[in-house]
């Protein structure tokens, strides 16, 4: 067998979160660069790829844009597992969409193997500033006590800020978790077995973000 590192390195990336929180949007401006006012909300869940680079090493993003709607969230939490990244998001003119990232953390918990990927909260639609009933600081404050990058972002007016977004979490990955599968043509994340009911507390013990 080939010591040679595969050239080819995929990662799953999941976006969790309430429906109409923008969650679509910002998959779509990241992967086309392209923003529709008129976007519907998703319905089930469905796969897109996007193809980076990183010092000479080609990384596959299979990003999955999960429905937040209520009867189809058994079917969304069943594809959190061998998630590499996974960002949880809520819309900042929307108290329950922030409340409901009790939800979205718990199902990520239950459904999860493992420790080993980076976690993101992320505030969207920054460009409703006018309509904000969720402030910076308590999207902050929610982050740190999941320990779990933030940002607030806008796929109206920050394309750029989208983009920070992807880069930053593919960077964390690389640095805190650079393992992968000689046998297999692909990046992936060996999950730990870990006991559920201690998983916060191993968490605290993990490095998500810098």
């Amino acid at each position: 067998m080939s010591s040679e590192k595969p050239s080819l390195r995929e990662v799953k990336i999941i976006l969790l979160g309430d429906s109409g929180v923008g969650k679509t949007s910002i998959i779509n401006r990241y992967i086309n660069n392209r923003f529709n006012p008129e976007m519907i909300s998703s319905l089930g869940s469905k796969s897109n790829e996007k193809i980076v680079m990183r010092d000479n090493i080609k990384y596959k993003l299979i990003i999955w844009d999960t429905s937040g709607q209520e009867v189809y969230r058994s079917l969304t939490n069943l594809f959190i597992k061998g998630s590499n990244i996974v960002i949880l998001v809520y819309s900042i003119d929307s108290l329950s969409s922030f409340e409901d990232l009790d939800y979205w953390y718990k199902s990520l918990l239950e459904k999860i193997e493992g420790d080993n990927y980076i976690l993101a909260v992320v505030g969207s639609k920054v460009d409703l500033i006018n309509e904000e009933v969720i402030s910076e600081e308590q999207g902050k404050k929610y982050a740190e006590e999941k320990k779990a990058f933030f940002k607030l972002v806008s796929s109206k007016e920050d394309p750029k800020g989208i983009e920070q977004l992807f880069e930053k979490l593919l960077d964390d990955l690389i640095q805190n978790y650079p393992e992968y599968d000689q046998s297999k043509s692909y990046y992936y994340i060996t999950p730990k077995k870990v006991d559920k009911n201690n998983k916060d507390k191993k968490r605290d013990n993990v490095k998500h973000c810098c």
